[in-house]
């Protein structure tokens, strides 16, 4: 996202097509792959072919940073038992796409059919989640409906009626008679196989987004959550609020398509990032509104690290999503202007985005407690001023003593 995904073909046809262990296959190319989740994905894949690159060679000593990205660990850890002829495979015939794809553009529309989870452990908290932020910005004029969808590895198993007919739709027409459609299922799903999980990898359904268009049939506006998220917050210990937070911020971006807001437009390493803080400030402002989610402080302490775990710390990348750091601060920002007492009805969109707009300019300037490091420079000079000051009335009032 977790990042506006506008759903659309891009057409990259291959002009020829082998075996799936010999030789890449170009698919139709889904802007799926640059949602937040995706970019993440691709980012740890780096981090560890640079790493693998250097392991023999005498590096200098490297200045520490403060920036540590919690879900590029994971990431990390999770490709570590892979090896490097399979992760290609993985990447180049895009499987952590394919259960997406499925869903939104194979998949009959079941909406009741949902569950969320490996075993549907979410499926009441984020249906919960969902009919609550329906409720709050209702107000707003976003979709009456917002559909919810799930994404899950083992839809993969089924080769004939769901993997066979999305590679179909994926590769259209890169099929012959020497290299069918059923010979590359065959191939992805003995590539599963080897797999740490097989069907439930985390990296087959590692991702989160929002969409406002499906296809020419269905216009239907939707949230979709894959297994691999839940998976990812349970490692770090994060589900208990996780699922409200991925939910609710998905949800805000169906707000941002409403404000009009894009992360398409030119220079869009800083759209990227401020719309998902923007995403980030509004899913804390809801979660912690009496009239929202209605969170107690240690629940949106919850989100605060949630968001902080999500964070990058790619700066220079164009996918770039807030490092940690600006994510947390950003639900900070957002909870306390629900907890404004002089603003105890809800804020107007474009208010709260006029009001964003305003702390961003400084985003780049925070410290670890979300203060402005020029004001917290500030406030510390004042305090030692101050504390000068009373030692010299202090010492001035033992004198005449």
């Amino acid at each position: 996202m977790i990042n506006r995904a506008f759903i659309k073909l891009a057409l990259l046809c291959a002009l020829s097509v082998c075996m799936i262990t010999a030789r890449r296959l170009e698919p139709v190319v889904y802007d799926i792959e640059q949602t937040e989740f995706a970019q993440q994905l691709q980012h740890a894949i780096k981090m560890r072919d640079d790493l693998s690159a250097t392991t023999n060679k005498q590096q200098p000593p490297q200045a520490s940073t403060p920036c540590s990205s919690l879900s590029s660990r994971w990431l990390k850890s999770i490709i570590a038992d892979v090896s490097e002829e399979d992760l290609t495979t993985f990447f180049d015939n895009h499987l952590h796409v394919l259960p997406f794809v499925y869903k939104l553009h194979v998949a009959p529309r079941q909406y009741d059919q949902e569950y969320f989870g490996l075993d549907g452990e979410y499926t009441q908290e984020i249906t919960s989640v969902h009919n609550q932020a329906q409720e709050f910005w209702s107000d707003s004029g976003v979709q009456d409906e917002i559909y919810l969808l799930s994404a899950h590895g083992s839809d993969l198993a089924d080769r004939h009626d769901k993997l066979v007919p999305t590679l179909e739709l994926l590769f259209r027409n890169t099929y012959d008679s020497d290299y069918t459609v059923y010979d590359h299922a065959a191939d992805i799903q003995e590539l599963i196989t080897r797999l740490p999980g097989g069907y439930n990898f985390p990296l087959l359904t590692f991702n989160a987004f929002a969409t406002d268009e499906m296809d020419d049939e269905e216009d239907d506006s939707s949230i979709i959550i894959g297994d691999g998220y839940f998976q990812f917050q349970q490692a770090l210990g994060m589900d208990s609020e996780g699922p409200e937070y991925a939910h609710a911020h998905e949800f805000s971006h169906h707000l941002q398509f409403l404000l009009g807001v894009s992360d398409t437009q030119s220079g869009i390493a800083q759209v990227a990032k401020k719309s998902e803080l923007l995403a980030d400030a509004f899913s804390a402002y809801f979660l912690a509104h009496d009239q929202g989610g209605n969170m107690v402080s240690d629940e949106i302490s919850n989100v605060h690290s949630v968001a902080f775990s999500l964070g990058d710390c790619v700066k220079s990348s164009a996918g770039h999503h807030g490092t940690p750091i600006q994510r947390r601060c950003a639900t900070v920002w957002g909870a306390e202007l629900a907890d404004d007492r002089e603003d105890m009805d809800k804020i107007d969109l474009f208010e709260f985005q006029n009001r964003f707009d305003t702390w961003y300019e400084t985003v780049d300037d925070l410290s670890d407690s979300c203060q402005h490091l020029h004001s917290a420079a500030a406030s510390r000079s004042y305090r030692i001023l101050s504390f000068q000051v009373m030692t010299l009335l202090i010492g001035g009032f033992s004198v005449l003593l």
